[in-house]
């Protein structure tokens, strides 16, 4: 079995990969847009995924 540290980086180079791939999918087929080095993903286990703001004029915090 692998270690720990190994399986890891072997699972962010898959990951990467992915993302990579499809960029490149997303460009052949025209679709890409400024924001194609952002892609989004689930987030990993044990992470937090990102809160968005939304700014409401009529909420008095």
């Amino acid at each position: 079995m692998f270690e720990h540290r190994t399986e890891a980086e072997m699972r962010l180079y898959s990951e990467k990969m992915a993302r990579e791939l499809a960029l490149k999918r997303r460009q052949k087929e025209g679709d890409s847009t400024e924001n194609d080095d952002v892609v989004d993903t689930p987030p990993r286990a044990g992470e937090t995924p990102a809160t968005t703001v939304t700014t409401d004029p009529e909420r008095t915090d």
